[in-house]
């Protein structure tokens, strides 16, 4: 799938390049050849037939140099967790953000959608300020900590594959405080996820819910 396709098929979206100038306040994109953990990921990572599925730390995957480098480079040699995120995603259906930098390494093609955490208001945020982003397959992305965002959306048959970085421990449970769902992040779920809000996450996320076509 190209750029040009899903524009095509999507024209109620602005989608855009993730190279393009209007990404640099949600991140940039770090240069590091990551085509070893690639290959690995792809070939012993499979997507569930249905949903998604998020390892918060996947010790194969952090020991390879690649990823290494990354953390060292993004973070500092703080203490950092690399994850893999997969499955079938077509809806944007919820809004997070953590502190410090979640790093996305594609070991497929997919759609980013982010936003900016200062137009969050009163733990409300309308789905017609995010942007959309195509990111293709061996890209790696810093997302800020002031970017809002959440579960990439794919754009095959064959579902999305991301290798996840961020610092260790978020996402560990810990006693919900309002929108503080876990350790280090904060969520808000869209108005129309009802799974999600019966489980108790605030519905503040309104307006139309972005859902991408690939064919």
């Amino acid at each position: 799938m190209n750029l040009q396709t899903l524009q095509r098929l999507n024209p109620d979206y602005s989608i855009k390049s993730i190279k393009d100038k209007s990404f640099q306040t949600f991140g940039k994109i770090i240069d590091e050849d990551v085509s070893d953990v690639i290959a690995y990921v792809s070939t012993n990572v499979h997507p569930p037939k249905l949903g998604n599925r998020y390892q918060p730390s996947v010790p194969a995957v952090e020991q390879f140099s690649s990823v290494q480098k990354i953390s060292q480079k993004v973070y500092g040699y703080m203490e950092v967790m690399a994850g893999v995120v997969s499955g079938h995603n077509h809806v944007f259906n919820g809004i997070e953000y953590h502190q410090g930098s979640e790093t996305i390494i594609a070991v497929s093609d997919y759609i980013l959608v982010v936003g900016h955490l200062w137009e969050m208001k009163d733990k409300t945020y309308d789905s017609s300020l995010c942007q959309i982003f195509y990111v293709p397959q061996g890209t790696i992305v810093e997302c800020y900590s002031t970017t809002l965002h959440y579960t990439p959306i794919c754009v095959s048959d064959e579902g999305f594959k991301t290798i996840c970085m961020l610092l260790r421990g978020t996402g560990d449970t810990i006693t919900r405080n309002d929108i503080l769902k876990k350790k280090n992040k904060w969520f808000i779920a869209h108005v129309q996820n009802e799974e999600k809000i019966q489980s108790g996450d605030f519905p503040g996320f309104i307006g139309k819910m972005i859902d991408i076509k690939y064919k």
